[in-house]
């Protein structure tokens, strides 16, 4: 009987390391970032050079940037997310042709709120050059989008267990007290002065780091 249960014991054990080689060599290889292959539908490469500092846990927020074709006015929307272990975001979407970066409109992820006026108007962008896009080339913009994201002191509201044993006044309280804090961590915000989106010049440095990133995605050495 006691062998019987050390044999399956073992049996248990050795499926169990198994399973962890085969979980390790997927992230190892299966989280490897690739773009497509230029072809008829992937025709051009647009690069858009993105740092992302992080103060928070994580981004709540995403980047909707409007990009207009030059020729035909139409508009198209790449939506950037925030991730400090990425250097750029990237579209294969747009046909040949000059574009031109025009607005850009921060939307909170599914389940977060964004500070400030209720409804938010796309801002314009003015200090991006027109670019071009060549069929099965890759174009990198000049410039790039730095995110950032002020510390919050406010954490998230407290579920109590006992939350519905409250009477109606107590959780008008608690409601009444929580949007005092909530106005207070956002003025302690605004003094941080920090600027969520800007878009400024490519550093050498950063330069660097780019290209250096990008020679390591699957692909890419496919684009001219």
């Amino acid at each position: 009987m006691y062998s019987k249960l050390k044999l399956n014991t073992c049996i248990i054990v050795q499926k169990n390391i198994a399973n962890i080689i085969i979980l390790t060599c997927f992230l190892f290889t299966g989280c490897s970032l690739a773009i497509p292959e230029p072809d008829e539908t992937n025709q051009t490469l647009l690069i858009i050079p993105v740092e992302s500092r992080q103060t928070l846990g994580k981004f709540i927020w995403t980047l909707h940037i409007s990009i207009k074709d030059s020729s035909s006015k139409d508009k198209q929307n790449h939506i950037i997310k925030p991730n400090p272990e990425m250097l750029f975001s990237y579209s294969t979407k747009l046909k040949p042709g000059k574009y031109k970066i025009t607005k850009m409109i921060r939307k909170a992820n599914p389940g977060f709120k964004l500070g400030g006026k209720k409804k938010r108007r796309p801002e314009k962008i003015n200090n991006i050059d027109d670019f071009e896009l060549k069929k099965g080339s890759v174009t990198i913009l000049n410039k790039k989008f730095l995110f950032q994201q002020p510390q919050s002191k406010l954490g998230p509201p407290k579920r109590a267990q006992n939350q519905q044993k409250k009477t109606d006044a107590e959780k008008h309280l608690e409601r009444k007290k929580r949007k005092k804090e909530r106005k207070a961590d956002q003025e302690a915000m605004k003094k941080q002065r920090v600027r969520f989106v800007q878009i400024v010049d490519l550093d050498e440095s950063f330069k660097t780091s780019l290209l250096e990133e990008l020679k390591e995605v699957d692909n890419f050495d496919k684009w001219k």
